[in-house]
């Protein structure tokens, strides 16, 4: 996973004191020219979309740092840490997001499979596996439960289940299915971003570019998916230097109806991913944490409340087998001696 961390630039402190003077003349004059665009053109804020008390609420929580319209033709200047301040990215959120959105798919469309550690809650328990991808659909081996190793007939169970996948892998790959399925729609949820939300440069956390999205009022979501996205609002962390997507955290701002509440209803809902930078511009979802309470399932293979880590990413054979998944499994799992000494 790529460091973020980064050095502080040194100045003399006559040059540091001429470019911070430099540097608030420039923010200020973009700030008046910002208040002189909203009054000549009649608020424009005040009229684009009535988000009510729910999006303040919500602006309030998340403590902006700094904000702009993500359609301004000023652009924001947005200081990275460990670059020279003199340094101005000026291209707009929503140009960013255009091109983060364009690389996110591109990188969707690679064969590419992992094998990785799976930390997942389970109920009210939390388990933790070792899960290949193979072209048949991911299989895992359960190595702990709720933070300790199995016992013998724990084990002797996941063992019977790993051969049964083996005679008759149709479970197996009606959840391939399902997750193809889901694969398909995420996509067209993601290709549908740019034109979906507003988005607002928010300064930088931990030298990623901080950026905030809202709904755009003049979108009208194609699908009840969509409607659901749309109706979030949040914070996004993107590595600016590879124009990739590290970071989701959302909310709902307002229920979902679908058929006036015959269909379903969601009444509330939170969302954070993680993604980490795998390979040479490649990345996955390390984490993910949902929470949604109503009636409506949009996704075969997500639950409504879902946790779940992801670690340790190797890559493996585009064509994996069924059977040289197992022998993969077989050969990354500890003994179970080293499994039991490491959870005491």
């Amino acid at each position: 996973m790529k460091n973020h961390r980064t050095e502080n630039s040194v100045f003399p402190a006559t040059k540091r004191s001429r470019k911070l003077i430099f540097l608030s003349i420039l923010v200020a004059g973009s700030l008046l020219l910002g208040k002189a665009s909203q009054a000549l053109s009649g608020d424009v804020a005040g009229k684009s979309g009535g988000h009510g008390s729910s999006h303040e609420t919500f602006r309030a929580a998340v403590s902006p740092v700094s904000e702009t319209t993500a359609g301004t033709h000023f652009g924001w200047m947005v200081s990275f840490a460990g670059h020279d301040p003199a340094q101005a990215y000026t291209q707009t959120a929503g140009e960013l997001m255009a091109a983060v959105v364009a690389n996110e798919l591109t990188d969707r469309e690679r064969l590419q499979k992992w094998i990785c550690m799976v930390e997942k809650r389970a109920g009210k328990q939390t388990l933790t596996e070792l899960q290949v991808e193979t072209r048949d659909g991911p299989l895992y081996r359960l190595l702990a439960i709720d933070g300790a190793a199995l016992n013998p007939g724990q084990q002797q169970q996941d063992d019977a289940r790993i051969g049964r996948l083996m005679k008759d892998p149709r479970p197996l790959l009606k959840l391939k299915q399902a997750e193809d399925e889901d694969e398909r729609k995420l996509q067209k949820l993601m290709s549908l971003m740019p034109q979906a939300f507003l988005y607002d440069y928010d300064g930088v956390e931990e030298s990623l570019l901080r950026v905030k999205f809202r709904p755009n009022p003049g979108y009208n979501p194609p699908t009840y998916e969509a409607r659901v996205i749309h109706s979030l609002a949040g914070i996004i962390l993107i590595d600016a230097d590879h124009k990739r997507l590290a970071k989701v955290v959302g909310q709902l701002l307002n229920h979902v109806d679908f058929g006036y509440g015959l269909l379903g209803r969601i009444d509330s809902g939170t969302l954070e991913l993680g993604r980490v930078e795998v390979g040479p511009q490649e990345w996955k979802t390390a984490f993910i944490n949902i929470h949604f309470s109503g009636r409506a399932v949009l996704f075969k293979t997500i639950n409504k409340d879902q946790y779940e880590r992801r670690s340790d990413f190797r890559a493996v054979s585009s064509n994996l087998s069924l059977s040289d998944a197992k022998d993969l499994l077989d050969s990354h799992t500890p003994p179970r001696t080293q499994i039991v000494q490491s959870s005491n």
